[in-house]
């Protein structure tokens, strides 16, 4: 492979890779995402429209997501249907992509599907799974043996009861190849033991190996070293002074729920 960017000849399409990922690499990474359903609980929300949605077009773009293997489902309390959250949502992405992909965005919102129901009810997680049961019938995938990512771009206040809804009705089964991850994004809890309540509850019903937590702040370890970014760059160091800063301010919109 050459150095710089460059285009690997396997079957993921139209990815633009650069010299330090390995061709093997991206040839497991497409085994692992044959017949995948991603689950966006919360679909109609702010953070599912604005972030959620958008990050699975950018990863469609790059060619990580295939039209052929993956399905992605939409499951809230608000009453829609496929073509109303495909409205919902097409503003946000068709910011992200760049003239002349209208067809690319097209095919991506043609891959997402709707589905109406409560956190804590039976019927409509019964309902989440017979649509996800139905995709992967029809990509000829053996019952088990295919991967649901559950991401729940939802208040913590109702992970425990999602997360219940998930273990009973739509979990795959693994020991058959197949896997079920749940991902949980920031704010995780109010306070230190909200937090950890909310962990045993979740750790009583998922495997650790199958929870994964995103912190959506991770730039916070950079203003943590503010003094150290100004001593070590020769650039900053005679300017961040009293003289030329009156203030610096770290703010943390997240309504005191974060932790």
């Amino acid at each position: 492979m050459s150095t710089g960017s460059t285009v690997l000849d396997t079957s993921i399409s139209n990815v633009s890779l650069g010299s330090s990922f390995p061709k093997e690499r991206y040839t497991e990474i497409e085994h692992e995402v044959k017949c995948l359903s991603i689950i966006v609980l919360g679909a109609s929300g702010d953070l599912a429209k604005k972030k959620t949605f958008p990050a699975l077009f950018h990863l469609f773009q790059q060619g990580f997501l295939q039209e052929n293997d993956v399905h992605i489902f939409g499951y809230a309390r608000t009453k829609l249907s496929d073509d109303d959250l495909r409205k919902r949502i097409h503003g946000y992405l068709s910011n992200k992509s760049s003239s002349g992909q209208t067809e690319v965005l097209s095919r991506f919102l043609q891959l997402i599907k709707y589905v109406s129901g409560s956190y804590d009810s039976e019927d409509g997680f019964q309902l989440l799974n017979k649509e996800i049961s139905e995709h992967e019938m029809s990509k000829n995938s053996l019952p088990g043996t295919s991967r649901r990512l559950f991401y729940l771009a939802l208040p913590p206040s109702v992970y425990p009861s999602v997360c219940r809804m998930i273990r009973r009705y739509c979990m795959n089964q693994s020991d058959l190849g197949g896997w079920a991850r749940i991902v949980v994004e920031k704010p995780f809890g109010k306070d230190l033991k909200s937090a950890e309540d909310l962990s045993a509850q979740l750790g009583e019903l998922f495997d650790e190996q199958q929870l994964y937590r995103i912190d959506h702040y991770l730039g916070k370890e950079l203003v943590q070293n503010l003094l150290v970014v100004r001593f070590a760059n020769r650039f900053f160091l005679p300017l961040w002074n009293r003289d030329n800063i009156d203030n610096i301010q770290v703010s943390f919109p997240l309504w005191g729920t974060a932790l």
